[in-house]
């Protein structure tokens, strides 16, 4: 007897696709998403602060050697502050020490200064200094000579320009006279020459 099989049978392909599972993302695509972004950015984050923990590593590695250097330099960085503050000192001394002789010689060489401005027919008859002001009293036999004076006192580096306070003729034909001007120790012409010589 023959027996017929009605019910079809399954392609071999239709039977390996029903055994294979099949794997739906549905819901679960943006969970997905979500943790490969958060994987990520912790990767990048874990990245950059293992670079910047090297970086803080280096950076004190560089402090502490700068340290140890000061360290060590320092004793040299406070002689050397020691000897400027000698230096300007000693500085100080001999600045004071100058001044003081100039302010010696000063008068002498006022009055130096002063015979050597006088020409023929004048003389003075008195003669006060009051720090850098000087006041000449004199007499002269005639105006020329009095004019004479004053310009070789202006001409001197020494003094500022004269200033004639008195000026009067007497019952013998002379004149007295008055005038004021300032003394300088150094002038700017002597001291410009004295530093291009040192230089």
């Amino acid at each position: 007897m023959i027996k017929i099989n009605l019910v079809s049978s399954e392609s071999e392909a239709a039977v390996t696709k029903r055994a294979t599972p099949e794997i739906s993302l549905g819901g679960h695509r943006a969970d997905i998403i979500l943790l490969t972004v958060l994987a990520i950015g912790m990767a990048v984050t874990g990245i950059r602060w293992y670079m910047l923990h090297n970086t803080i590593v280096e950076l004190k590695g560089i402090k502490a050697e700068r340290t140890i250097e000061r360290d060590e330099l320092q004793k040299y960085i406070d002689k050397v502050e020691e000897l400027e503050a000698k230096r300007a000192e000693l500085k100080a001394k001999i600045d004071t020490i100058r001044q003081l002789k100039e302010n010696q010689k000063g008068p002498v060489r006022m009055l130096d200064e002063v015979s050597r401005a006088m020409p023929d027919l004048v003389w003075l008859t008195g003669l006060n200094l009051a720090g850098t002001h000087v006041t000449l009293n004199g007499m002269a036999l005639d105006e020329n000579a009095f004019a004479n004076y004053v310009d070789n006192l202006n001409a001197s580096p020494f003094f500022g320009e004269p200033t004639v306070v008195t000026l009067q003729r007497t019952r013998d034909d002379a004149f007295t006279f008055r005038l004021e001007c300032d003394f300088t120790y150094t002038p700017a012409e002597i001291a410009s020459t004295s530093v291009e010589t040192e230089g």
